[in-house]
């Protein structure tokens, strides 16, 4: 391999150049991808688009996240390596893969959403889990899906990874995940103001995660029933720490001509709001329109941007900021929500 910039020879395992320092490009950088319904209409309806991008202060895009369709329902993960850990960038990779894959492969087989959701969640804790070299080493990440079709939305979550209904028109968009952080622990606990809590540096640290020394792997999960045709969005926290309103988002996203029929258009007005209010981390957004556009055939994914149709994937968390303007936990649901809350396990990790 050949340094990008000095023309060295010398690459270290971990990707930068003993000559000059510096780290070499690995196609993460930055990542679109745009998954169209099966079938043969042309040109084919989009059923769900995404964007991952390295930011403007990291070195490396720690980010990661992966779509699937089936001819009902469409699916979508994103991962986010935690940066303290070593390893976390494969980890968020393996992880969101994984979690797609798995998803898509139950639904097909006739799980219901939640249950297929869970066990996605645990498949890709276990493949994360595997990336362990030693107990307090081991790489670790976030993880957020969410399932789309059949009159429903089922999203599950470990970690500060955000799901978020976007709708086209009214109710007022809603966050549907609640953090798995020490900020919202101090709040449910009344130890803490959501305002104290959130301006405590400790406020990022998280109480979940997938990894070898994240305990049992037991996700929230949530299913509504949207009102009105919007936008399913999950996200990392480089796209909420600087729009952590529901309603900003909204306004971001669907300010476009046909923001339901165009979610990867979406998805970049997300990634440059993110930008220019700073870029401080890894950013990644992933978009799936309600309802699905209609599909024919059978289940489709996408992987890597240079696989064969296969999971299509883009691709950490980030060091606590002063304040974060939201307290993490859901909005008002647009329509009734079962949720199942687990409580954090284990002490918070950086």
């Amino acid at each position: 391999m050949t340094c990008a910039d000095c023309g060295g020879h010398a690459i270290s395992a971990d990707g930068y150049c003993d000559q000059c320092g510096l780290r070499q490009p690995n196609g993460r950088e930055h990542v679109e991808i745009e998954l169209a319904a099966p079938g043969g209409a042309v040109p084919a309806p989009i059923r769900a688009a995404g964007v991952t991008d390295r930011g403007l202060r990291r070195s490396r895009n720690e980010d990661a996240f992966a779509v699937a369709t089936l001819s009902d329902q469409v699916c979508a993960v994103v991962c986010d390596g935690v940066a303290s850990a070593p390893g976390s960038e494969e980890a968020s990779r393996i992880a969101a893969e994984t979690g797609a894959a798995v998803l898509a492969r139950r639904l097909a087989a006739g799980a219901d959403p939640p249950t297929a959701t869970r066990a996605a969640a645990a498949r890709a804790g276990e493949d994360v889990a595997r990336l362990s070299e030693a107990p307090h080493t081991s790489p670790a990440c976030t993880y957020v899906s969410a399932v789309v079709g059949n009159g429903a939305v089922t999203v599950g979550w470990i970690g500060d990874s955000r799901a978020y209904w976007l709708p086209n028109a009214a109710p007022a968009p809603a966050l549907l995940t609640r953090d798995d952080s020490w900020a919202v622990r101090m709040v449910a606990r009344g130890a803490m103001s959501a305002e104290a809590a959130w301006a405590d540096p400790r406020a990022h640290l998280l109480t979940a995660w997938l990894g070898a020394d994240a305990g049992t792997i037991d996700p929230h999960v949530t299913t509504f029933e949207p009102s009105c045709p919007g936008l399913v969005l999950v996200c990392s926290d480089g796209l909420w720490n600087d729009l952590p309103d529901p309603s900003d988002l909204a306004a971001v996203a669907l300010d476009g001509p046909d923001p339901l029929a165009d979610p990867l258009a979406a998805a970049g007005r997300l990634l440059r709001a993110a930008l220019g209010a700073g870029g401080h981390d890894n950013v990644t957004a992933a978009l799936i329109p309600y309802p699905p556009p209609p599909a024919e055939g059978a289940v489709e994914h996408a992987a890597r941007p240079t696989a064969a149709p296969g999971v299509r994937t883009g691709g950490r968390s980030s060091a606590a900021r002063p304040a974060a303007p939201h307290d993490g936990a859901p909005t008002e649901a647009p329509a009734p929500a079962r949720v199942d809350e687990s409580a954090p396990k284990g002490e918070p990790r950086p």
